[in-house]
This record gives C-alpha cells, structure tokens and sequence, in this order.
C-alpha cells in the first residue's frame, strides 16, 4: 500500500480536528444552547449605530440629481395600529395595502410630471421603429396563418367524421323504424283479411278496393269481369277452388247433352268450320318435301 505525504493536507486535516475538539468542549460546558452561543463560550460582537458617520458616508454617495432623473417617490399612507395587526396575517389585504400605495404614488407622480411640463401618454402620429424587419414579419404572419388553415382543415375533416357517423347511425334508425312499420302494417292487414282485427285497426285501413267514377258512384262491374270473379274468386281462398264435393257432385243441373256430348274431332283431315285444315307434322313435312325431290 502506498501512502502520499502531503503538508496542507494534514495542516487541514489537524484544523478540522482542532475545530471538532472545541465545539464538542462547548457543548459539553453548555455554550450551545438551543442554537444560539452564549458569551462564555464565544467572543461577542459588539454593534454601533454611529448616526454621523452613516450620513456622512450616505453624503457621500449621493448624487444630487434632479427628481426626473430618479422618479422616486415615498407613500406614507398612515394605516392605524389596530388595522395593521390585521394586515400582518391578511395577504388579501396586504395586496390591496400595496395596490392603494402604487396607484396613490402613481397619481402623484403624475400630476407632478404635469405641473413640470413633461407629457405623460404618447401621440397619436408616434412612429416606433420595428425591432423586427418587416420581411421578417411577413413570414411570421404566413406561418400562422398557414397554421390557423391547418388547424381549420382538421377540426373541419374531424366535424364530417362525426357527421357521417351520426349520418349512418340515423339512415340505420330510420330504415330499422321503416321495416319494423313495414311489418307492423302486414300483420294488421292479414287481421283484417282474416277477420281478427278489431275495430280500430280495421278503421286505420279505411281502403276503396273498388274503383269509383268521378261522382263518386262505384263503377259497375262488366260481365266478363264478373264472370272471372265467380270462376276464380276474388280475395278468398284459391285452393281446392274446383274440387267436387258431395253436393256438386250430385248436382247435375247444369248439364247439357248438346254441348257435353259433342263427340271427338279425328286427327286425320280435321277441317273446322270456316278455316284452314290442319298443318302437318313437322317429320311429314320433311318426308313430303324428300319425295317431291326424288321425283
């Protein structure tokens, strides 16, 4: 292990030392007590409030200059005793304190400024020169503008988004409340084909089915329209329409021998009354055509 020699070191190391010893004899003699070192263990310092030589040296140092050259003014504003108790503990009303003094000196300052014949606002045709050039300016003042652009773009872009959304979410409202009206308006209208509506919903369906002429009148029925009506009904029940049932079956009142008994036409050369007779086949056709050609 090496050890360096050095001098200073040690001579400072042997004051710490020295100071160390002291203060712990001083403590122990009780000349520290609550902080504060009493004349017994330190040499006192003694304080002189020598005024003549104070306003010698402040003589001295000051410049008289006249009151436009400083613009310092005092304010004695003379608060009572028993206000000022209250102040102490009060910041409201110390700042209101500190505001009455600096607008009372302002006040007077003022007036004094005046009553000197110096102007205290400045006119209106006053030209101050930019620190600033004015080119330099002009950018600034492009920059936020383009800034401003941006910002008004974005919040614009974000406004749509928030509209096409809302947009959407009412379009699928409406289409839902359609469908479910939609649905709702069918079943009531099968109610009343069936005959289970009530009253009121077969109020709500007041609907014409038969058209009526511009007196109001309904429009009579032709005979061929009633005719199709009789055969195929009309609104009711389509199945099973023409089936036979026990009663037609035995009902023979509307039968005719004349248009019943007809009998059958003959395929062959079956020539009808006033028109053409029947064309041939299409595999006759060809063979009739073959033996023409052999011909």
């Amino acid at each position: 292990m090496i050890v360096l020699e050095n001098p200073l070191l040690e001579d400072a190391l042997e004051e710490e030392d020295d100071a160390e010893d002291s203060v712990e004899e001083m403590e122990i003699t009780g000349a520290l007590k609550s902080g504060k070192i009493s004349e017994e263990g330190v040499k006192t310092i003694s304080h002189v409030n020598n005024v003549p030589k104070l306003k010698e040296r402040l003589e001295a140092i000051q410049k008289k200059l006249p009151w436009i050259e400083s613009l310092d003014i005092t304010i004695d504003l003379k608060v009572p005793t028993e206000e000022m108790k209250s102040v102490i503990n009060d910041n409201f009303k110390q700042e209101m304190l500190f505001y009455k003094q600096s607008e009372t000196g302002a006040q007077q300052s003022i007036a004094r400024l005046k009553s000197l014949g110096i102007p205290t606002e400045r006119p209106e045709d006053f030209f101050a020169e930019m620190v600033k050039s004015d080119e330099h300016m002009k950018r600034v003042k492009e920059k936020l503008i383009s800034k401003q652009l941006t910002m008004e773009r974005t919040e614009k872009v974000t406004k749509m988004r928030k509209m096409k959304k809302l947009g959407k979410k009412v379009q699928q409202e409406v289409l839902k409340k359609r469908a479910d009206e939609k649905k709702q308006m069918m079943e009531n209208v099968k109610k009343i084909r069936k005959g289970k509506a009530d009253q009121e919903e077969a109020d709500n369906f007041e609907i014409n089915t038969e058209p009526e002429t511009s007196s109001g009148k309904k429009k009579e029925l032709n005979r061929k329209r009633k005719a199709k009506d009789s055969k195929y009904g009309f609104g009711g029940k389509k199945k099973m329409a023409k089936k036979n049932t026990q009663e037609s079956y035995k009902d023979v009142s509307t039968f005719s021998s004349r248009v019943h008994s007809k009998p059958k036409r003959s395929a062959k050369n079956d020539k009808r009354k006033g028109g053409k007779p029947q064309r041939p086949g299409k595999t006759k056709r060809v063979n009739m055509k073959n033996k023409a050609r052999s011909k």
